[in-house]
This record gives C-alpha cells, structure tokens and sequence, in this order.
C-alpha cells in the first residue's frame, strides 16, 4: 500500500512539472511571436510587455490561420464531407476556415430525411444542420481533430483523432483521450486504431449560421451524396 501511495506522489509530480513546463515554453514561445509581430508594424517592442495591441496581434493570427487552411490544398474547408461505414447512421462533417468542426449524424433509414438509393445517389429532402464539435489543426495532409462529447447520462469525454488527407477523403487512423479541447495525449492514455473514411460530397451545399448570445455558430446542409464503399 505505502508502495502504491509512492509511486502514485512520484507520478503526480512528474505530470504536474511537465504540466508548468509546457505552459511555460507556451508563454515564451507566444510572446516571442507577439515580438515579431511588434517588429513587422514598426512598434518599439517595450510595448511587448504592455500588451497594448494584443488583440490586434490575435487578430492577426486568427487570420494567418484562417488563409493557411484555405490555401491548403488537401482539406476543403467550409465543404461537406460524409462517413457512410457505420451500419446505423450517416456521419455528415465540415472543417470550418475558423479551424472548427460541425457534425451531424443522421439513421440510414429515416425516410423523414433521407430518399432511398437512386442510381447510387441519395438526396437529403430537408436541410440536415450540423452543429459544432470540437476543433482541428492541420499540418500538410495530417489532421488532428479535438472533440468535446457529451451524453445525455451526463458522462463527458475529450478525445482527438488523427486523420490523413487525400484528394477527396480524410481517413481517421488514430484515437486517443486527451484534456477539454487539447490534441495532446493524457499521460498514460491508450492510442486506438482505427479506419473511418469520410468522402467529400461536392453536392452537398452548407450554408452557415452565424453565432448568437446564447450559440455557437452551425451549418445547414442541403443536396445529395454518392453511395460509398468504406
């Protein structure tokens, strides 16, 4: 017992030293680009510890990385993608240009919703509205994706994915537990395996639904989606 109680002190230590470090390269890291960011406008960077254009500069940021994921030429942000593997529902997502996910899961045969097969193509008879899920990072075809689960029990999950990109699919291969919100893995957490292809439907049209007070922002999809093979 007093073994166990040890090892569970030392553990706690280390996660908690490797916790403030992380945070801590975070800060240096930041105010080394709001510096640079300082420079590029011709600012006297005493100003850095002022903080007096810090929204600017995330402005700034936000912007960069808005143009960086629409110029990337493997993922089609703000464009409807589709998993038809599950043997129960069709998964519809989007990878918004503000670096967000929206998703919504629709059962195969609700008719309420879905036609039936028509020459391999299915058609949505009424607008399905995807709502936001987490967020995603990518670098060249890679993609992580943090989500935030919640079940109606109440019961709250953080996991990410870790996808490659193709010209037309984004393939999951990878899940593991993560903090609210973070593409880190929990310490000692479990990497699963696994293989969910999403295709992007070129007929699927969004059209976004900007955020409220009390919402966040959502998508209504309208259109039709080829059969797939996962």
């Amino acid at each position: 017992m007093v073994k166990k109680t040890i090892t569970s002190m030392i553990l706690c230590s280390i996660i908690g030293c490797s916790s403030y470090k992380e945070k801590k390269d975070q800060r240096k890291k930041n105010h080394k680009a709001y510096v640079s960011y300082l420079v590029s406008r011709n600012i006297d960077t005493i100003k850095a510890n002022d903080l007096d254009y810090y929204d600017d500069f995330f402005e700034f940021k936000e912007q960069n990385k808005r143009h960086d994921l629409i110029a990337n030429p493997f993922l089609k942000t703000n464009k409807v993608y589709v998993y038809q593997g599950g043997s129960v529902k069709n998964t519809f997502c989007i990878f918004s240009d503000d670096g967000n996910e929206y998703l919504a899961r629709i059962y195969k045969a609700d008719s309420l919703v879905l036609t039936k097969p028509e020459n391999g193509i299915v058609k949505l008879k009424r607008a399905v509205k995807l709502e936001f899920l987490g967020n995603f990072e990518l670098t060249d075809t890679v993609i992580k994706i943090s989500r935030n689960i919640r079940e109606l029990s109440g019961k709250e999950y953080n996991e990410c994915d870790i996808g490659i990109l193709q010209k037309d699919t984004l393939r999951l291969i990878e899940n593991y537990d993560t903090k609210l919100y973070s593409y880190k893995k929990k310490w000692l957490a479990k990497r699963y395996k696994t293989n969910y292809k999403l295709v992007y439907q070129p007929n699927l049209k969004a059209t976004r639904i900007e955020a409220t007070k009390t919402r966040n922002p959502s998508y209504l999809v309208e259109g039709s989606f080829a059969l797939e093979e996962n």
